[in-house]
């Protein structure tokens, strides 16, 4: 419950500085700007404004996740230090009246901190609570469906408020997506409406429009920044005359030319050098030199530590961080709030290196189960065929041989070798490679190779990319071969990918083909909304056909790896030497 008089952002900056190490350096600063701003005679802070406004988010903002769903959002004191910055600090304008000094906000905090209920606290205030008529409220985003993070919840609050409801209007799309919502009022007999807008890519509307409130959702994910610019330029002549808002709130992310990254780098600045009144900035992220395993640093950077985010969830993604360069990209951005470099590619050398082994190490795997993995490539590229032997070592502890094969055409060999830094030649010398003649791809060498792994192995399926594999694939199903097609999206590809992450990391995984680990190394991995990833040919500079080879194979090998417990270890070497 909000408390009338009570100054909660005070008891937050006293908070601050009573336990300093606590706290990140960015908070300190944003603490030693609030005691510098009490100082000043220009401005001043208006305790029952900031409080009006952070009782209406109390009384009316739900949660609409979680176990906590259907329950008033209760803020606690750092969001209220939000709040009361945004909301109370007031100066007289040219036109002598009372506004807010804040026009920008910025917010940069890791996920699972309650980020989008902040965001809606503010979007609802400015259409239902300070009683500015006629306004019209953005929520951008990257594209329209990340901006359903915010819409949704939004739609959800006010069809759970009755008193909200009332007069109000949502406006749907395809799937339940949020697309507007009005609300129709009468204010002294007049009639007025409030609007809110999903905004897309389009920007034309902009012109002409009253952005009262503009909500920036996951700046990170942002390219281009003409739409950023173009609210900000419309709410500058709104600024002379009444309180415009616009409410940008983000975790880190990666990459150095999103919109998010020049918003931070000019928020940091703010914070540095107290230059910019309009703009209030709060930052979670760690220190410089931070030890990116240290507890306390999890703590320090996650403000609702023990309310919605505790140890057992960023320890868990901490362990999962250790396997991979892109996994531990995603801890830093995700739960540290790091900005990160985006060229990271997905695994690291020393994690998959050591399953490398020799030819002779791996075996002989003559009559062993063998699942297909086909990566065709364009005609004049190259292209791979994954053998996935799933089986066991010693103690009955689930493993997976790979021996892979590729195909290239031998024309130009010498430029590709220097175009790929790769030894082609040698590497076909030692059975790693086959050449094609000429300048394409022959089909027929790679159906010749799966009919010889036919009587080689216990060849149970073909695994492939659906891209140029019509033809072949049909001469497969006429050899009686099962052939599984697969898409090559993160929602078909995350698991397997995790799984393969998983093996590498506890060293499951065992291959003699020097390119193979070649187009591991190259992997970088694009991520949808929903957090599923898939190896992405566009985005890897370097080539990364035997990965891909091997993850359509592993679509169906990763099913099949299952421990041996003693109790069966008897059994199953009874089926191996009977």
């Amino acid at each position: 419950m909000i408390e009338r008089g009570v100054n909660y952002a005070e008891i937050f900056a006293k908070r601050v500085r009573k336990n300093p190490k606590k706290f990140p350096k960015t908070v300190r600063l944003a603490v030693d700007r609030w005691y510098r701003w009490k100082k000043r005679d220009d401005i001043w802070f208006d305790v029952n404004k900031a409080n009006e406004m952070m009782d209406f988010v109390e009384t009316f903002i739900v949660h609409t996740k979680g176990n906590l769903i259907g329950k008033p959002f209760i803020l606690e004191l750092w969001e209220k230090f939000i709040y009361s910055w945004i909301y109370g600090w007031v100066h007289e304008n040219e036109n002598g009246d009372i506004v807010r000094v804040t026009n920008e906000a910025y917010v940069q905090i890791p996920k699972k901190n309650g980020k989008t209920l902040i965001a809606v606290g503010s979007l609802g205030y400015a259409m239902y609570g300070e009683g500015v008529l006629s306004i019209d409220c953005y929520a951008c985003a990257s594209d329209f469906l990340q901006a359903q993070y915010a819409a949704k919840p939004f739609a959800s609050t006010i069809i759970n408020n009755p008193a909200l409801l009332d007069g109000t209007k949502i406006f749907k799309g395809p799937k339940g997506t949020v697309q507007s919502i009005t609300y129709d009022y009468l204010v002294s007999g007049m009639a007025y409406q409030n609007r809110f807008i999903v905004q897309t890519k389009n920007i034309s509307n902009i012109e002409g429009s009253n952005p009262y409130f503009v909500l920036n959702d996951e700046l990170h994910k942002q390219e281009q920044m003409e739409q950023y610019d173009n609210f900000k330029s419309a709410q500058v002549s709104l600024a002379a005359v009444g309180e415009p808002l616009m409410f940008n709130i983000s975790t880190a992310g990666k990459g150095s030319s999103s919109v998010g990254m020049r918003v931070y780098r000019e928020a940091k600045e703010v914070l540095k050098r107290d230059d910019n009144d309009s703009s209030f900035v709060l930052i979670y992220e760690p220190n410089k030199d931070y030890d990116w395993a240290d507890r306390k640093v999890w703590e320090m950077c996650n403000p609702n530590w023990g309310v919605s985010v505790n140890y057992t969830a960023i320890n868990t993604a901490y362990k999962t961080a250790l396997r991979s360069a892109h996994s531990k990209a995603e801890f830093l951005t995700k739960h540290l709030d790091v900005f990160v470099n985006g060229a990271d590619n997905f695994f690291e050398q020393d994690q998959v290196e050591p399953c490398m082994v020799s030819t002779k190490e791996l075996g002989d795997l003559t009559g062993e189960v063998c699942y297909v993995g086909l990566d065709l490539s364009k005609t004049t590229d190259l292209t791979c065929v994954s053998l996935n032997f799933p089986t066991y070592d010693e103690d009955g502890k689930a493993i997976l041989k790979v021996k892979q094969l590729y195909f290239i055409p031998n024309a130009d060999i010498e430029f590709r070798e220097k175009e790929d830094n790769v030894p082609y030649k040698d590497l076909s010398s030692k059975g790693f490679v086959e050449f094609c003649d000429g300048k394409m791809i022959d089909q027929e060498q790679i159906l010749q190779f799966i009919e010889e792994c036919m009587n080689l192995y216990d060849l149970q399926q073909i695994n492939y990319d659906p891209a140029m594999s019509q033809r072949l694939v049909e001469k497969f199903e006429n050899l009686g071969i099962e052939c599984v097609e697969v898409a090559q999206y993160p929602k078909v590809l995350n698991a397997p990918f995790d799984d393969v992450e998983r093996l590498f990391y506890e060293k499951r995984i065992m291959f003699d083909n020097p390119l193979f680990l070649y187009c591991t190394l190259n992997v970088v991995a694009v991520t949808n909304m929903n957090g599923q990833k898939a190896p992405s040919k566009r985005q890897s500079k370097k080539k990364i056909d035997g990965f891909g080879a091997f993850l359509c194979a592993h679509k169906e090998t990763m099913m099949q790896m299952e421990d041996i417990d003693n109790d069966n270890m008897d059994d199953y070497l009874d089926s191996i030497y009977r």
